[in-house]
């Protein structure tokens, strides 16, 4: 059956597509990590105390030298929390060097390193913070 319409006049043969209306893409999993390690991290480190208690980020001692740690176990200053996160993500890269080296098991010397290299950081993370806790209890005067 013939068209109607004049030869000239071409019916295009197109079939256009419905547009798809749907949920964004997820995120990639390394970047919902992080976001959520870092939350942890701020979370340990105390910042949410030091938010909420609103003390001056650096105190000043008597004779106007700063203050980085504070001195008694009720106080935070900002520079405690933000060097408590810190430690913190030392003492979990350790920790996760240790376990990252089981999976070198047919190559014993980077095994070994990973594993010296994860008890370091770990083991340093473990000083510092019994350091801030002894100087934070009266134990180590400046």
């Amino acid at each position: 059956m013939k068209p109607w319409w004049p030869s000239i006049i071409v019916k295009p043969q197109l079939r256009l597509k419905r547009p798809r209306f749907g949920m964004p893409a997820r995120p990639p999993d390394i970047v919902v990590f992080g976001a959520i390690f870092l939350a942890v991290l701020f979370i340990l480190g105390g910042n949410i105390y030091t938010l909420v208690r609103t003390p001056p980020a650096i105190a000043g001692g008597s004779q106007g030298a700063p203050i980085l740690i504070a001195p008694r176990i009720d106080m935070q200053l900002g520079m405690e929390g933000i060097v408590a996160s810190v430690v913190v993500l030392m003492g979990t890269l350790g920790f996760g060097l240790l376990y990252y080296s089981s999976k070198y098991v047919f190559q014993p010397n980077y095994a070994m390193r990973l594993m010296f290299l994860g008890m370091l950081l770990a083991g340093v993370a473990l000083l510092i913070f019994s350091y801030l806790f002894a100087y934070k209890m009266g134990a180590i005067s400046s």
